[in-house]
């Protein structure tokens, strides 16, 4: 949990240490972008971690919340249990339970008090250990709880150094594109389709773009990247890969909406995040055809808009996309 918080704080101050470009360098506006794009990987992981531990904290929340309830019946019956016994040795006289118990001999009285003694001394002893039962978990719960705001506060720290984040990428980006001469990020369409043995290829993305190495990369729940993320604007044109069919559209929780191209070459193409489709399920499209828009969907609705690009070759597993798009996309 410390190493959450720490975590969540020192990405905030990192925020504020990524250089600004100046108007006339496009080197500098580039470099930028790239700082940005780190600390955007950084604040996920982070958001991530902060939000696990906070549903960690509270399933131990209610489980300790379970335990104490449970130490809090104990503890009334075996108060009830003593209350009904002391109120038996009242209403019958003290001795005259005993009487009742063991006999009328009075040679006996010693061991009939002594019974009489454990009996109540067991009682109190069931009522003993409920109370110290029920202060432990309470104290429990006192803990639990603090881990429980500690986690929120930290989740809602990473969220809003999210939100800054995303608002000087794409404002490095904006600038990014008006230096190296995009202006909306509109500039290439039809993008630039090449030959290769198989057939013909296309960026699935149009400039301006910008694309790291993720494969393999650790994600929440215990999962790992699989395909390529092409970083590019808001509502920028996706393309088709290659020359297929448009097999599948639909949404989901994680990939948001999604398309799955199968390519003339026998590979599928996955599409994830976009904000839109440009053509139906079911279409055959050419290399380099339009299909869909950038977006931000399903899972990626707290991070900057982008190109979730996934490659399986035969319709298989995945396989790291990185070498397809750098072909491809420079």
């Amino acid at each position: 949990m410390r190493r959450v918080l720490v975590g969540v704080t020192m990405l905030v101050v990192a925020l504020a240490c990524v250089p600004s470009a100046s108007a006339d360098d496009l080197a500098s506006a580039r470099a930028r972008e790239r700082a940005l794009r780190a600390q955007l990987e950084a604040a996920t992981a982070q958001l991530d971690a902060a939000n696990d531990a906070l549903e960690a904290a509270d399933r131990q929340l209610g489980f300790d919340q379970r335990r104490l309830a449970q130490a809090g019946l104990r503890l009334a019956g075996a108060q009830a249990a003593l209350a009904g016994q002391v109120a038996s040795i009242y209403r019958s006289g003290g001795m005259a339970m005993v009487g009742a118990i063991l006999g009328n001999s009075s040679a006996q009285v010693p061991d009939r008090m002594e019974l009489l003694t454990v009996l109540v001394d067991r009682q109190s002893d069931e009522v003993a250990e409920a109370n110290a039962a029920s202060a432990s978990y309470r104290a429990a719960l006192a803990q639990v709880r603090g881990d429980q705001a500690r986690a929120r506060q930290a989740s809602e720290r990473g969220a809003a150094a999210l939100k800054r984040l995303n608002a000087k990428l794409g404002a490095a980006r904006a600038l990014t594109a008006r230096l190296a001469g995009f202006p909306g990020g509109q500039s290439t369409y039809p993008p630039p389709v090449i030959g290769t043995g198989s057939g013909r290829i296309a960026c699935p993305v149009e400039p301006p773009y910008t694309y790291t190495d993720t494969y393999g990369a650790p994600r929440s729940g215990g999962r790992t990247h699989k395909g390529t993320d092409i970083m590019a604007p808001s509502g920028a044109k996706e393309f088709a890969y290659t020359a297929g069919v448009v097999a599948d559209e639909h949404a989901n929780s994680l990939g948001g909406i999604t398309l799955y191209l199968k390519g003339d070459d026998g590979n599928t193409y996955y599409y994830a995040h976009l904000s839109r489709y440009a053509v139906g399920q079911g279409v055959r499209v050419a290399a380099g055809q339009l299909v869909g828009y950038v977006g931000n969907t399903g899972d990626a609705r707290y991070t900057a808009a982008h190109l979730h690009f996934e490659v399986h070759p035969g319709g298989g597993a995945a396989v790291n996309p990185y070498s397809y798009v750098k072909r491809v996309c420079g």
